[in-house]
């Protein structure tokens, strides 16, 4: 492989790491100002409105990068543009369905407080992923600059925004409206950029183009979609059980947790390829992926072991007092998430198959555990019966990709 070649996977590969420590220490600073300004029960509530939007967002994968990335990758421009065309046109109907289902939702069954809430917090889904194709037109062309410039701008306006509510006393509502607009600005960001640096060929229309994209993309579907609803099923069934603050308390030593596992995806992404997508032997491929399993451990452990042993320091510094109940929550969703770095590298053995219908299997089977332990400890331990829920469900997965990896 050139130089060169090697040089711009390298720097596209360090601009995902910047956006990403970016939006990992930005969405922490967001969620202490948040968590401060609004007190446990109102923090509470607008997490589980975004943990109902976070399920309707899982409609508008529809049409996912899976999908749309290798269809561009060495096509000429105006194939490209129809393409895209197409996506988008898809992922556009998908928000709008998924908009409409929340709004349902919220207005018929949902409590008064929850629904203004809810509704702006929901347009971003008119935003995010119907936008998201240029991602991945970017992607297709290793080139994320723009999308991550984009995004780290629409960060910072977020920030501000946040900032000076906060220092204003608003309500909740007036939050919601900030991440709307934190969309509006990605999406309106990369637009301008797709426009001003796409080809200006016509697009051609195609029935069965848009037929083949639908039905590539269900495949990938299921599995995103009981992947969301397993992350979420946690807060979906605390929110009846406990009171509202004590649900607040809980989301806040999440959001600590969901940030830091988030660089799980980056370390096993980065020794895939090398390790096991390369590999044409089985066997070795398999002695890899245990060895890509236990470097993950030991990455996961070095982050959670802190955390877990400082989570009171942590959550008086990002959170304030009024959140002391977080620290034990903390320390043992910290822990459990060693079991998401060993996840992720066992995901990979599923990629490398191409195996979606283990995938669902998956996330159905995780799902199902958390719902079980979170439904049957809560009534006796609380919010703390999230967090074991969290690390059964994981534990579940996990016991499903050895006996997958002991298969192959």
């Amino acid at each position: 492989m050139p130089y060169r070649t090697y040089r711009t996977i390298f720097r596209n590969i360090l601009w995902m790491l910047t956006e990403r420590g970016a939006q990992i220490a930005g969405g922490i600073a967001v969620s202490g100002l948040l968590a401060r300004s609004l007190g446990a029960a109102q923090f509470g509530l607008f997490q589980y409105a975004q943990s109902l939007v976070f399920l309707a967002a899982s409609l508008t994968l529809l049409c996912g990068s899976e999908v749309v990335v290798p269809r561009l990758v060495g096509k000429p421009e105006d194939e490209q543009r129809t393409v895209i065309a197409h996506a988008f046109v898809l992922r556009l109907a998908a928000a709008a369905v998924a908009y409409t289902i929340l709004t349902i939702y919220v207005v018929g069954f949902a409590e008064s407080d929850l629904v203004v809430v809810a509704l702006w917090l929901g347009v971003a889904l008119w935003f995010r992923e119907p936008s998201g194709i240029v991602i991945a037109w970017l992607q297709a062309r290793t080139f994320n600059r723009p999308s991550v410039t984009a995004n780290l701008c629409a960060l910072f306006v977020k920030l501000a925004l946040v900032a000076v509510l906060f220092v204003t006393h608003a309500n909740v509502a007036a939050f919601a409206v900030v991440y709307a607009v934190e969309a509006v600005v990605a999406a309106a960001l990369l637009v301008r950029y797709y426009l001003r640096h796409s080809p200006k060929t016509a697009v051609v229309w195609r029935r069965r183009l848009l037929l083949d994209l639908l039905a590539s993309g269900s495949t990938f579907w299921g599995g995103l979609m009981l992947m969301i609803l397993f992350k979420r099923i946690d807060q979906l069934v605390l929110k009846p059980i406990i009171p509202l603050s004590e649900l607040g308390a809980y989301a806040a030593a999440m959001q600590v947790t969901e940030n830091f596992v988030l660089v799980a995806p980056i370390i096993a992404n980065s020794l895939a390829p090398q390790l096991i997508f390369q590999t044409m032997d089985n066997l070795t491929a398999r002695r890899n992926t245990v060895r890509a399993v236990w470097l993950m451990v030991a990455a996961g452990a070095s982050l959670a072991i802190p955390i877990a042993v400082l989570a009171p320091w942590i959550v008086h510094l990002i959170y304030g007092a009024g959140f002391a109940e977080s620290a034990q929550i903390l320390r043992v969703s910290a822990l459990m998430g060693i079991l998401v770095f060993a996840d992720a590298a066992l995901n990979l053995t599923l990629v490398r198959r191409g195996a979606g219908r283990w995938v669902i299997a998956k996330w159905l089977c995780a799902g199902v555990v958390a719902f079980v332990v979170v439904r049957s400890l809560a009534p006796q331990l609380g919010a703390l019966a999230g967090a074991l829920g969290y690390g059964a469900g994981y534990a579940a997965a996990l016991m499903l990709g050895v006996w997958l990896l002991r298969r192959d």
